[in-house]
């Protein structure tokens, strides 16, 4: 085996002790794409196909085992093959069940989704539907809102649920019908402003409606059996439903997405165009119609005399609606893909790995989904769609699951996965709570409100029907003191006083930092950034931009946080715009891709030759990349492999692109093979300057008439072809490394650790630990609680206004608006006043939080010098002087970072 040690470096090889104690285990525990347990070799109906013989089909997803395989490999552990795991990562694990009970239960599952296509996207009636609804019933929705939401908190302060007499009873079903059914129509009269209600409602009625099919048609089976039936019909009108929006989308030019075809529909279905603030677009012969015409037939814009070119853009700006229409198979696709999914989950023999792969292939094809509408130029109130269609479509999931298991066996299944879950997970769950507080902190006050007058009207006893109060005693007999809440709710205070509220707040802000960047800093000032780079590029000479922008990606390519897609979409706008005078459209495509394959192939030469090899003597470098973590272990090993393997190509493709290049320094590996097997890296880079190409071409007008209206849904196209390429090279890579701890245990444990990265990573392992004592809520001063408080409001309160107010933060602007014409020549009017109170709480909700943490990280600086005595072992601790900074903490858990 190749020598795996580091010259100028300690190491040291673990004692066979060490090495029982499951390396190899370990490894599969930092990547949980990959689990031994199911990884068995493939059985003849594993490979997700359809089987349709003696009268039977079924859909599997590859767990289909061969009993009489052996495996010589150590420990009995099977090799990961490659293909199953990928089949059973995104398809779903259906049932086996007769031909006409498949057939029946298609049609069945076709019948929703065909109704919604029919009467709410454009390949039916859905504009018609759309623009009736707006016109005649969007003026209903906020009144009817209110009413439901009032209804609803009478409703529970007056405990509707402990009604239990008959006439109780009898009020208590009509009122929840009222409620469901006055949140349908909710949905329904809030098309012209909330386009994906539908939709949402789609999801919500699908299962309702399967349910209700099968107690005509099935009765006498359970729900759960039926349920589990569903995975196969719904995977396959997903498909199908997914199949024919393509075909559809490309059988005639007004099918496509393009400008034309979004501006023409705008006003179709009711969207209202922003005369108020361009007041200049409205029509001198009707002032609340616009000044210009879209003729679907000629693919033409035709102005009114001193109308603005740039009116279109602009005065539709926020409508999403037109989208949604568009994009409505895809949506149904999609929910009925997910459902495909949870209807496996009820089996018996389901298992948590698949719950897990789905979830991280759901996020991944929500994000798919965002980029698409972001490159389509309707990113405005996406975020808000896609959180409602997640959102609809586990309440849907909700509906299978009550209707599949009593409440008894709910509450003893969810307290049976919830101990699992925490065993498994329980170092993440403070994470989770902090995305909980920063979403969900106004509810909880509200909910705590509610909780409040409910308790009054209980105590006053003005109702009849509420719950009693029942006195509690202490042991003496005395009463105890009443409390103002609930007791549901008081139980619900005193577990959230039971979390660790200093990591769960820390969490929260971080939660909030990464939303507020997403949507502001990427959302609005990249866009501002290029578009005001391709208007001072635009008078410069191709070799000029060329060097500045050479030079701009290889610092960022240098930052180890910089993922490459950005920058190579970066070169994909402004290259192509100023090249395509002097070498046309294609040329400068091939051109822009061909300069970002040199850019990442010398990024990565300078990585490993003057980062890796230089600092290769440095602890901090080689902790940085985590040189001791199983997962970085399996990668050395992969990577002195001879010769350049499918595994190795996967390492340097989708591995994590800062830490593989420096790594291949450190161990002082050849470049050119290095560099050869990164070359397949051309394949992400060119659906991604296809991507920043198209979205630039799509912008282009001449006389009211686009350029390339096709432009759009190939922008589109590739921004979605771009996030699969980039998240299956990462899959690829995490199986490759997966697959080491099982087929190459023994060569694993023999790699040596580096021992100054260990001391120094024990030594920031006691940070953290006396950081984590240091700052328990329960010994924080006054003070610094009231910053911490103060941090999280502002924090809460700036995320809240940019969600809710998010068109009114900041002013419309796209990649081929100027500065000078939109904004008035300041890029600071990009933010509206609204926008700018979100922005300042967010300041002084990092301020307050900055404070915060230099406080903690100087006060367990100053008790780590002094040697603090640790509960664990009631010996003194090293005072030598520490070489990290308190954030850097041990690098064994890094997971795979987007590749570059």
């Amino acid at each position: 085996m190749p020598k795996l040690g580091f010259s100028g470096v300690r190491t040291r090889q673990r004692s066979s002790t060490e090495l029982a104690n499951g390396e190899a285990a370990k490894a599969n525990d930092n990547n949980p794409l990959l689990s031994s347990d199911n990884s068995g070799g493939m059985s003849s109906s594993g490979e997700n196909s359809e089987l349709i013989g003696s009268s039977y089909v079924t859909m599997t997803n590859g767990r289909g085992t061969d009993k009489n395989a052996s495996s010589s490999k150590p420990g009995g552990k099977k090799p990961v093959d490659v293909r199953n795991a990928l089949v059973r990562f995104f398809f779903p694990s259906t049932e086996r069940i007769k031909c006409t009970t498949f057939i029946s239960l298609t049609l069945m599952t076709a019948i929703p989704a065909l109704i919604y296509i029919f009467f709410f996207t454009k390949m039916g009636y859905g504009a018609r539907s759309f623009y009736y609804l707006s016109e005649k019933y969007q003026q209903y929705a906020t009144s009817l809102l209110g009413g439901l939401g009032g209804l609803f908190c009478l409703l529970y302060v007056f405990d509707f649920t402990e009604w239990k007499s008959k006439l109780g009873k009898v009020l208590k079903d009509v009122f929840i019908v009222v409620l469901v059914s006055g949140v349908c129509l909710w949905f329904l009269f809030q098309t012209g402003y909330r386009p994906y209600g539908p939709i949402c409602l789609f999801l919500l009625m699908t299962p309702m409606w399967l349910v209700a099919m099968k107690i005509i048609f099935y009765p006498h089976k359970p729900t759960k059996v039926f349920v589990s039936w569903l995975g196969g019909p719904l995977f396959f009108v997903s498909t199908i439903v997914l199949g024919l929006w393509i075909a559809w989308s490309f059988a005639a030019d007004e099918n496509e997405w393009s400008e034309i075809t979004e501006w023409h529909g705008a006003e179709e279905v009711g969207c209202v165009p922003d005369l108020e603030t361009y007041p200049e677009c409205a029509s001198r012969r009707n002032e609340e119609r616009v000044c210009f015409e879209v003729s679907l037939e000629e693919n033409k814009v035709y102005y009114e005399n001193n109308c603005p070119e740039y009116c279109p853009d602009y005065v539709f700006s926020t409508c999403l609606n037109t989208f949604i229409l568009w994009s409505g198979p895809l949506l149904v696709s999609l929910g009925l893909f997910f459902l495909s999914f949870f209807s496996t989950f009820l089996r018996d023999d389901s298992v948590e790995e698949d719950v897990s792969n789905f979830g991280k292939l759901w996020l991944v094809l929500l994000f798919a989904m965002w980029v698409i509408a972001s490159m389509s130029g309707v990113s405005a109130g996406l975020s808000a769609a896609m959180i409602a269609f997640t959102l609809a479509a586990f309440m849907a999931s909700a509906v299978f699951l009550a209707c599949s298991y009593s409440r008894t066996e709910i509450k003893s299944q969810r307290t049976e996965y919830m101990q699992r879950f925490e065993q498994k997970y329980g170092a993440h769950f403070n994470v989770l709570k902090g995305l909980f507080v920063v979403t969900c902190l106004p509810i909880v006050v509200m909910y705590i409100f509610l909780s409040f007058l409910n308790q009054c009207v209980r105590r006053c006893g003005v109702f009849p029907c509420s719950s009693k109060i029942t006195p509690e005693t202490d042991d003496s007999g005395k009463k105890l003191k009443t409390s103002w809440v609930t007791e549901k709710t008081a139980a619900h205070i005193e577990q959230f006083k039971s979390w660790d509220r200093t990591t769960v707040y820390t969490n929260a802000i971080y939660w909030g930092i990464g939303f507020l960047t997403l949507h502001v800093l990427v959302a609005q000032f990249t866009m501002l950034f290029l578009s005001y780079l391709i208007d001072v590029t635009s008078t410069m000479r191709l070799w000029v931009v060329t060097l500045i922008l050479l030079g701009v990606g290889l610092v960022m390519f240098l930052l180890p946080p910089v993922p490459g897609v950005p920058i190579y979409l970066t070169m994909g706008i402004v290259l192509v715009a100023i090249g395509k005078e002097n070498m046309g459209i294609v040329g400068a495509i091939f051109y822009c891709v061909t300069l970002s394959l040199g850019l990442k192939l010398f990024a990565c030469t300078c990585q490993q030759k003057l980062i890796g090899e230089r600092l290769s003597g440095n602890v901090k470098v080689r902790s940085f990349v985590g040189i001791n973590s199983n997962i970085i272990r399996s990668m050395r090993l992969i990577l002195t492999d001879p010769g350049l393997s499918a595994a190795k190509c996967a390492i340097l493709v989708g591995g994590p692109d800062w830490p593989t290049s420096v790594l291949c320094g450190i161990m002082s590996l050849n470049i050119w093979p290095i560099l050869v097997g990164t070359l397949p890296v051309v394949f992400l880079i060119a659906p991604t300057v296809l991507t920043g190409s198209f979205t630039y071409m799509s912008g282009l007008i001449t006389d009211g008439k686009p350029d390339f209206p096709w432009a759009g849904t190939a922008a589109a196209v590739m921004a979605a072809f771009t996030a699969c390429i980039q998240f299956g090279s990462m899959l690829l890579a995490a199986m490759f490394v997966g697959r080491v701890a099982n087929t190459r245990a023994e060569e694993l444990a023999a790699v040596p650790y580096d021992e100054p990265v260990l001391e120094l990573e024990e030594k920031s392992k006691e940070i953290d630990r006396l950081y984590r004592e240091l700052t328990a809520w329960g010994v924080l001063p006054l003070g610094i609680k009231i910053i911490l408080n103060l941090a999280i409001w502002c924090m809460v309160s700036a995320c809240y206004m940019v969600q809710l107010w998010y068109d009114d933060c900041f002013e419309e602007f796209f990649l081929t608006s100027s500065i000078a014409d939109e904004l008035d020549g300041d890029w600071t009017n990009l933010v509206t006043e609204t926008g700018r109170v979100a922005l300042l709480l967010f300041c002084i909700s990092l301020f307050f939080f900055q404070v915060f943490r230099t406080w903690a990280k100087r006060k367990t600086k100053v008790n780590f010098k002094k040697g603090v005595i640790s509960p664990e072992n009631g010996q003194a601790e090293d005072t030598t002087p520490i070489v990290s900074d308190l954030e850097q903490n041990s690098a064994s858990g890094n997971s795979f970072i987007v590749s570059q």
